[in-house]
């Protein structure tokens, strides 16, 4: 059987389609090699745009997926894994996680009059339980310390360390 009609209705008109949408499928695809998918638990991954860091708060703790990332733009993905309202803080710092100074209530970290050794970076208040968020932050090389900054929710253990270099 001949194909005389090559329009866009006709078989042979189809077939060319299929055919070349088969080799523009092939080129994007040319060269690469399969690679495993990244696992849904990688805690930080860097980029061209920054890196992703992931913090999953819960009471009364913060964990980190990565200690660490290169000094520049990190997003924090926030999860509130927890049952009660969360907030996350950044501090840099050359202060241990434990000993930021405390606001007059004792029950919180001085944000406002924390002074030479606390230089509060950015934060995201008010995470509903069950919510995330995210926090995208410009980090020079150096040392930081997360919070809650709920009050007696520090106190309570809910810091972590972080470092760019």
């Amino acid at each position: 059987m001949v194909l005389k009609d090559h329009g866009p209705g006709s078989l042979a008109g189809l077939c060319v389609v299929l055919v070349a949408s088969a080799l523009v499928v092939a080129g994007c695809s040319a060269g690469a090699s399969p690679s495993p998918a990244a696992p849904a638990s990688q805690a930080a991954a860097s980029g061209a745009a920054g890196t992703s860091a992931t913090a999953k708060l819960t009471e009364f703790k913060i964990e980190l997926g990565a200690a660490s990332a290169p000094a520049g733009p990190v997003t924090f993905a926030l999860t509130n894994s927890g049952t009660v309202l969360h907030e996350f803080v950044v501090f840099k710092t050359d202060l241990a996680p434990d000993k930021l100074p405390l606001a007059a209530d004792g029950a919180t970290v001085d944000e406002a009059g924390a002074g030479a050794s606390l230089t509060l970076v950015d934060e995201v208040e008010d995470i509903e339980a069950g919510a995330s968020a995210s926090l995208a932050v410009d980090l020079a090389a150096g040392h930081y310390v997360v919070i809650c900054n709920v009050p007696a929710h520090y106190t309570s253990g809910m810091r972590a360390e972080f470092t760019t270099s």
